[in-house]
């Protein structure tokens, strides 16, 4: 299990990179052909969108892993080791409900594209294919916020130390 977990965890960076680098290279060559031969492909625009929202998605996902949004820890530094894995636990948990909102909604907006069978104006696709990333990698950030909900909580059961991010003096 867990050696199925690593591969699609390297399979989610691997595609967020590979989209990325297309979009950079795409837009490279739309820039040189608007700028020297007054040419512009009219379905760029609408597929760097669609691509920027699902790395947007699956960047945000990758961030829950490895632990690299934002976050406040003002609390957590000043409050003793169980607090601070309560604190923790409790910010986890509220992160991955109020995902579930993104996914419950996400999946009313599909359904209703689906039923009202709206195409986009350049490629001519079906508005649901974009809009899968949205429920989907929300999917996957609740899943890994509450892991992490998880973990906190165990810790706190357990009286574990809390990894302050501030220094410790003489350290």
């Amino acid at each position: 299990m867990k050696k199925k977990l690593e591969i699609i965890n390297r399979f989610e960076e691997w595609l967020c990179g590979i989209i990325l680098l297309g979009l950079a290279c795409l837009t490279f060559v739309e820039t040189v052909l608007r700028y020297t031969i007054s040419y512009s492909f009219t379905w760029f625009k609408e597929l760097a969108n669609y691509l920027l929202v699902f790395c947007t998605y699956l960047g945000a996902a990758i961030g829950v892993k490895y632990g690299t949004h934002f976050s406040m820890e003002a609390l957590t530094e000043y409050t003793p080791d169980r607090i601070s894995h309560l604190i923790k636990t409790v910010a986890y948990l509220i992160s991955g409900l109020a995902l579930i909102l993104f996914i419950f909604y996400g999946i009313k907006h599909i359904q209703s594209t689906i039923k009202f069978g709206v195409k986009s104006s350049a490629m001519q696709i079906p508005m649901y294919i974009p809009y899968i990333s949205i429920p989907l990698f929300s999917i996957t950030m609740s899943f890994r916020f509450f892991v992490l909900s998880y973990k906190h909580f165990k810790k706190f059961l357990n009286n574990e130390p809390y990894e302050k991010v501030r220094k410790k003096e003489g350290k």
